[in-house]
């Protein structure tokens, strides 16, 4: 199961890389172009400066996404200009440890076979979010968070509730659409969700053992709540 989540991700990595490529070269390209013409120089002079080629000058302004980085700072440069990369956080991160594997492993074998299971799911709706497990049967769809060490609470259930919105105005009329985190059992995580009490009840009210019963013998799902799953080897 883990090594075809690798792959999985693999190639929604080069997938998605691909096509954020394409993007960024042709936003470069138009820019850098308007610059070019702003100052009313040529991609020959361009070129000269750059030390390279009129053809590759050609081959950036057409949005050529093989032209590296550097040409494209060397051109911004000698058109007055800063060229920056940025990483701003908001999608699913494709990595995990290796006790997030196993609880998704051991999730998935003790599941019942009336629950179909999805890894790495992706949710409707603008960027590349996804939850970590979803779990569907007729008119019942479940969405699972996995978190080894939960350290802030309040974005964690905001991703979880927003991801079950989303899918839920994407489902079928009438179906029921859960939220579920799941934690292994730690003494951090025990005495978080105590220190948290009332507000962790609120938001994910239904039992562990309520979850685990829908889980393992595939009755109706009972609603939103926090499951616990071992992490530790063995």
């Amino acid at each position: 199961m883990v090594r075809d989540d690798v792959a999985r991700s693999r190639r929604v990595v080069e997938r998605d890389a691909v096509r954020l490529a394409r993007l960024d070269a042709s936003r470069i390209s138009q820019e850098l172009r308007e610059l070019r013409l702003g100052l009313n120089v040529t991609q020959a002079a361009v070129a000269r400066v750059v030390g390279v080629s009129q053809s590759v000058i050609s081959d950036l302004e057409r949005g050529d996404p093989t032209v590296g980085l550097e040409i494209r700072r060397r051109a911004a440069i000698a058109l007055g200009a800063d060229l920056r990369v940025n990483v701003y956080p908001g999608a699913t991160p494709m990595l995990h440890d290796a006790a997030h594997a196993r609880m998704i492993d051991r999730l998935l074998k003790s599941r019942h076979r009336r629950w179909r299971a999805e890894v790495e799911a992706r949710v409707p709706g603008p960027g590349r979010s996804s939850t970590d497990v979803r779990l569907s049967a007729t008119g019942t769809i479940v969405l699972i968070e996995v978190e080894t060490h939960l350290r802030r609470w309040e974005a964690t259930a905001r991703r979880c509730f927003e991801n079950r919105e989303r899918v839920r105005e994407a489902a079928p009329t009438g179906s029921g659409v859960f939220a579920v985190l799941c934690l292994p059992p730690t003494r951090h995580h025990r005495r978080l969700v105590a220190e948290l009490g009332e507000y962790v009840h609120t938001a994910f009210p239904e039992s562990p053992d309520r979850l685990r019963r829908a889980l393992q013998e595939g009755t109706d799902w009972p609603g939103d709540g926090i499951l616990w799953i071992a992490g530790g080897p063995g």
